[in-house]
């Protein structure tokens, strides 16, 4: 197929894919004035922002069966319209409960997003591209990290965080509207409907989906999202809290602190998948990405009052070896037959956001219990602590994911 015929449809999945890590990184910045604005605790605010990935991740098994069934246009772009009214309504939510909803919306209508984006990717471009070309949208994608910086923490100062997500529910639509027109199945020549997946009945969509989970080494790939989700849960909520409860900063200053780790994790996307080829393996990018992850963690849990630099610095270098979710997706697809690429997809995504989710969640009990101040806010120490947790997660990660064969990707 022409490379300018798939322009249109790739540049529809690069906007989604934007618009994706774009709304589950939009808390960060702007935690301390939904919590002040709505009255939350920091339990509920670690609840409203891993209800996003837990949605996420509940929906990743039935997208998958909806993807080999009824393709990627349709499952995509019905999808997302639940994520463009989620938005809406996280704009309305007058208070705690309505945005927990509304986040679930917007992480239910999201699931799709990348798992049809790499189906399509797997139908229109031969295997020794796949990592490549997934990490590039990836990592194009991971500007909706810098997006949910500075710039929302300048809009939101503008016009207020209710009105900012209004324009960005009208945004997510226009995103909708290109992929309905844009995207498509497979390439030219191609009958979509004569697939065997296509054909499935019900009991063979089940019985495909156990298939997937038998595959030996598919869990154990899904566990390389505990060392992940520590990129999710500094740069998607926690690490704006920090920021302010600890160095005392306002919107902007933390948008730019954060703005660092946002564009390291750009770049790391974007490296990994290069990595990927030049030194043609997966399992060895996946160790060295949570060994690093451990080791940055650590540092961060062990200073104990470390500068604003030094913080800038860790962070950035968190987020850069954060980058590799398309190597762990490569490494599922390679495991399982073509019929099932959707399954096996979606069912590495759906463990790799239970992982953010639970750790999310567990950060923000710590935070919130281990060790708080005179007046029941978040400590120094407390923060500290959950740093120490996702560090020895991240070593967790490795000793697991040491079990997993490697499939180099030039084999």
């Amino acid at each position: 197929m022409r490379v300018p015929t798939l322009l249109p449809m790739m540049a529809a999945l690069y906007g989604l894919g934007l618009a994706n890590i774009f709304i589950r990184s939009s808390m960060g910045v702007l935690a301390p004035e939904l919590a002040a604005d709505l009255g939350l605790t920091p339990a509920m605010l670690g609840a409203i922002a891993s209800a996003f990935f837990l949605s996420y991740a509940l929906l990743q098994i039935p997208t998958g069966l909806l993807l080999d069934r009824f393709g990627p246009r349709l499952t995509i772009c019905c999808l997302f319209l639940v994520t463009v009214l989620g938005t809406l309504l996280f704009a309305l939510s007058p208070s705690g409960p309505v945005m927990l909803l509304a986040r679930v919306m917007m992480g239910a209508g999201c699931a799709g997003i990348f798992a049809g984006a790499f189906l399509i990717i797997a139908r229109f471009y031969p295997p020794v591209r796949f990592t490549p070309i997934g990490s590039t949208l990836n990592s194009f994608s991971m500007l909706g990290t810098f997006l949910a910086t500075i710039p929302l923490a300048l809009l939101v100062t503008t016009i207020g965080w209710r009105d900012s997500f209004l324009w960005i529910g009208i945004i997510m639509a226009a995103f909708a509207l290109l992929a309905v027109v844009t995207v498509r199945d497979q390439p030219p020549g191609v009958d979509a409907t004569a697939r065997p997946e296509r054909q499935e009945n019900l009991r063979a969509v089940l019985a495909g989906s156990w298939a997937v989970m038998r595959t030996p080494g598919i869990l154990v790939i899904t566990s390389g999202g505990i060392a992940l989700s520590a990129g999710n849960t500094i740069l998607g909520i926690w690490g704006g809290p920090y920021l302010n409860d600890v160095h005392g900063l306002n919107e902007t200053e933390r948008g730019g602190v954060l703005i660092f780790m946002a564009f390291a994790g750009v770049a790391g996307h974007f490296l990994y998948g290069q990595a990927s080829r030049v030194f043609n393996t997966l399992k060895y990018l996946v160790l060295g990405g949570a060994a690093s992850i451990a080791a940055i963690m650590g540092t961060l849990a062990l200073l104990q009052a470390p500068s604003l630099t030094t913080v800038t610095i860790l962070l950035a270098l968190l987020g850069l070896v954060c980058g590799f979710p398309t190597v762990l997706l490569a490494h599922g697809r390679a495991m399982v037959p073509d019929h099932l690429i959707g399954r096996g997809l979606t069912t590495v995504n759906t463990g790799i956001m239970i992982a953010i989710a639970a750790m999310q969640m567990a950060v923000g009990g710590l935070i919130g219990s281990v060790a708080v101040t005179a007046a029941g806010g978040a400590s120094p120490d407390g923060y500290r602590a959950a740093f120490g947790f996702i560090s020895v997660m991240a070593v967790l990660t490795f000793l697991i994911y040491t079990r997993v064969r490697d499939c180099p990707p030039r084999a």
